[in-house]
C-alpha cells in the first residue's frame, strides 16, 4: 500500500519551520498574503474572493502542507503524488512512483530562505516519506525566485518549453521544468 502525506509522521520540523498538513481552517489564515497581487502573479489558481480562495483550498488539501514560523503561516507547499508515464502494461508498477512539489511564501516572509527551507523539506517527505522515485518542479521561466529555489534545493533543469504556458496577463510564456531522481538525493544527502 502506498503512503499518503496525511499518514506521515507529523509535525515534521526544520531549523525554523514547522511543517503540518494542510486544514481547511488555514484558508482564512493564508488568504491575506495569498490574494496579493504578487503572490498571483505565478500561482496556477486565481481566487478572485475568500469563498473561492476556501474551495480551492480544500480541493488540494490532501497534498498541502503548511509551514509555520513562530507560530504563523507563513508558507503553503505541496506534495502531489502522480503516476509516472509508462507502457500500458506497466501502469501498475508505474502508479504513484513520482510526485509533484510546489511552494508559496508569504511575501513578508520572503528573503529570509525560509521558501528554501520548505522546498527542502518537502523533497525530503517526497522521497523519504512517500518513497517515491521521482520528484518534478514547474513554473513560470519568469518566475526566477522560483527557480532559484529549485536550484538551491538540488532539482536540475531539464527543459525551458518556449511559449507553453498560458499567463492570466494573457500572454504565452516559457515554461520551466526541473526534477531530481530518489537516487540523486540520496547521494547528495551522503556526499561530504
Amino acid at each position: 500500500m502506498m503512503r499518503r502525506l496525511r499518514d506521515l509522521d507529523w509535525p515534521l520540523t526544520t531549523a525554523r519551520l514547522t511543517l503540518r498538513p494542510g486544514r481547511s481552517e488555514d484558508a482564512v489564515a493564508i488568504w491575506p498574503w495569498y490574494r496579493l497581487p504578487e503572490v498571483q502573479e505565478w500561482t496556477t489558481t486565481l481566487s478572485p474572493t475568500l469563498e473561492a480562495h476556501q474551495e480551492h483550498w480544500d480541493d488540494e488539501l490532501e497534498s498541502a502542507v503548511v509551514g509555520l514560523h513562530r507560530g504563523r503561516i507563513v508558507a503553503v507547499g505541496k506534495v502531489e503524488r502522480q503516476d509516472a508515464w509508462s507502457q500500458s502494461d506497466m501502469r501498475d508498477r508505474a502508479a504513484g512512483q513520482q510526485a509533484e512539489v510546489g511552494w508559496v511564501l508569504d511575501p513578508a516572509a520572503q528573503g529570509r530562505g525560509l521558501g528554501t527551507e520548505l522546498a527542502a523539506a518537502l523533497l525530503d517527505l517526497a522521497f523519504d516519506g512517500l518513497g517515491v522515485r521521482r520528484v518534478e518542479a514547474a513554473c513560470f521561466a519568469d518566475n526566477l525566485a522560483s527557480r532559484r529555489v529549485m536550484e538551491k534545493i538540488g532539482l536540475r533543469l531539464e527543459g525551458v518549453f518556449r511559449g507553453e504556458s498560458l499567463h492570466r496577463s494573457g500572454r504565452w510564456l516559457d515554461g520551466a521544468s526541473y526534477a531530481l531522481l530518489a537516487s540523486e538525493h540520496r547521494a547528495r544527502i551522503l556526499e561530504p
